[in-house]
């Protein structure tokens, strides 16, 4: 018996041994463009996104060409980069790995089925962006009948990709492949909300739970619970947030007695600027007295933020500087992103179309 059970334990320690073993892969990039010689290409992963890399080796591209080397255990989720932010997002793991360009020709298994799963949404994609022009560029078409059309158009693209990005998942729970489509396609889907991530996320399992920037995107959508509509308002603070380059909170805005619309903007964000006369017509219409607008940039240099402030003649309270404090803080994901706050501090609607400001302010102040 204890013969057996050490034989039992010898060929558990050499299973061990195997799982762990590191095996060697080959990255070889091809850019088509000859400007990109004597630069470099780096190797990242990602820590909570897209923006918040890791980097793990360089090559120098020569002859159009980079090489990177190395050993790995398993499978890991990948970037190359190279100026100006370009890149391509693939599968680390053992084999030899060939890119060209910003495509994947030759790869290893999990490359080959991401190829494959992408060679689907590329089409569902290029079906749906037909389907968007004609619906945007029928005559006959009312502006109400076309923005449903397009509304559907939307849900169809994003419900196809969720049932493929799912399919592809439920083999690849233990995987890179599984910890980048649900990142990609099922966390950042269109028709995603909190309450259906939260079940998708339960059905994924932890390894894919702890990827960090799954973890990113799950407390994002935690920060979007707590500061939902019909809770009061989640205070922040910017050092040198206002524009005399003191501190300034949200708190000195709003649960003040007035309406408040809060506009998280960007100078380089176009939506953002486009909505711009529509938040003016609402700050102009409005009797100060009851009704005030707070633009907050975020994600922006100081000095673009104070060039566009003057450009597009935002004469309303204004916070700079604000980086990602607010929007992690409210789980925000894209810009512009506008909430209307009660007087009493209570936040009455997230993620208000500039269209329909002037609606939501008036039905606010008629309460």
């Amino acid at each position: 018996m204890k013969k057996v059970l050490n034989c039992m334990l010898a060929l558990a320690s050499i299973a061990l041994v195997g799982c762990s073993e590191e095996k060697p892969y080959s990255i070889t990039c091809h850019f088509p463009s000859s400007k990109t010689d004597s630069t470099y290409a780096y190797l990242v992963t990602f820590n909570s996104g897209l923006r918040d890399v890791n980097y793990i080796d360089s090559a120098l591209i020569e002859n159009g060409r980079a090489v990177f080397v190395g050993t790995t255990q398993g499978s890991e989720v990948c970037g190359i980069y190279t100026a100006p932010r370009k890149r391509i997002l693939f599968i680390k793991e053992a084999g030899d790995i060939k890119i060209e360009g910003t495509e994947l020709i030759i790869g290893t298994k999990l490359n080959d089925e991401w190829l494959d799963y992408r060679s689907y949404s590329d089409s569902v994609n290029n079906s749906a962006a037909e389907l968007y022009n004609i619906a945007a560029k029928n005559p006959e078409l009312t502006e109400e009948e076309r923005s449903a059309q397009i509304d559907e158009i939307i849900t169809d693209y994003s419900t196809k990709i969720l049932n493929k990005a799912s399919d592809v998942l439920a083999t690849h729970k233990k995987d890179a492949l599984g910890q980048l489509v649900f990142w990609m396609d099922i966390a950042n889907n269109e028709i995603m909300d909190r309450h259906a991530y939260k079940q998708k996320l339960a059905e994924a399992g932890e390894y894919i739970a702890e990827y960090g920037p799954i973890k990113a995107i799950t407390a994002r959508f935690e920060a979007q619970e707590s500061t939902s509509e019909g809770k009061m308002f989640t205070d922040f603070t910017i050092e040198h947030g206002n524009l005399d380059g003191t501190e300034a909170k949200l708190s000195d805005y709003v649960g003040k007695g007035k309406v408040v619309l809060v506009d998280f903007w960007a100078s380089w964000c176009g939506p953002c600027r486009r909505a711009m006369p529509k938040i003016a017509e609402a700050y102009k219409t409005f009797p100060s007295e009851k009704f005030q607008v707070l633009s907050v940039a975020v994600w922006d240099k100081h000095d673009d933020t104070l060039e566009a402030i003057e450009k597009l003649g935002m004469e309303w309270n204004n916070i700079i500087d604000a980086d990602t404090a607010p929007t992690n803080l409210y789980g925000v994901n894209g810009i512009p992103h506008l909430m209307l706050i009660d007087a009493d501090g209570t936040i009455l609607r997230r993620g208000v179309a500039p269209d329909n400001i002037i609606t939501a302010v008036n039905e606010a102040l008629s309460k």
